[in-house]
């Protein structure tokens, strides 16, 4: 008779146990789910990455002209708004006050110009 109550007993717990790793398992993919990364947004980071790299190396930064047209033709090839600015020159592939839908990718980053190091900026943006 002992032998059959703690196997019940020992039962009863294993059951709890597992009533409970299952909880936590459906309370784990939920919170998984709704803080996840969407996958598309990797190679969105990427190609702004590659731009900001290719803006830089193209020494775009060195005057308001050079950096509005490499802008605007990084932009049209992404098909994302693209801004950059440094030191005084900035430039946008899209209209100045609208609103960006989703993430802002932004970029910072030394550059050599007029004799001394500044610092660049470059932002990525999907628009509405």
């Amino acid at each position: 008779m002992g032998l059959c109550l703690t196997g019940r007993r020992l039962a009863f717990l294993f059951s709890l146990e597992a009533a409970f790793s299952l909880t936590l398992v459906i309370v784990a993919a939920a919170y998984l789910f709704a803080f996840a990364q969407e996958k598309e947004n990797a190679g969105e980071f990427l190609a702004c990455a590659d731009v900001a790299g290719a803006l830089s190396k193209l020494r775009a930064f060195s005057t308001q002209e050079s950096l509005q047209a490499e802008v605007n033709k990084s932009g049209g090839l992404l098909g994302t708004c693209v801004d950059a600015e440094s030191d005084g020159v900035s430039a946008s592939s899209c209209e100045a006050g609208r609103d960006g839908a989703g993430e802002k990718y932004s970029f910072s980053f030394p550059i050599w110009k007029d004799g001394s190091v500044k610092n660049a900026n470059v932002g990525c943006y999907q628009m509405d």
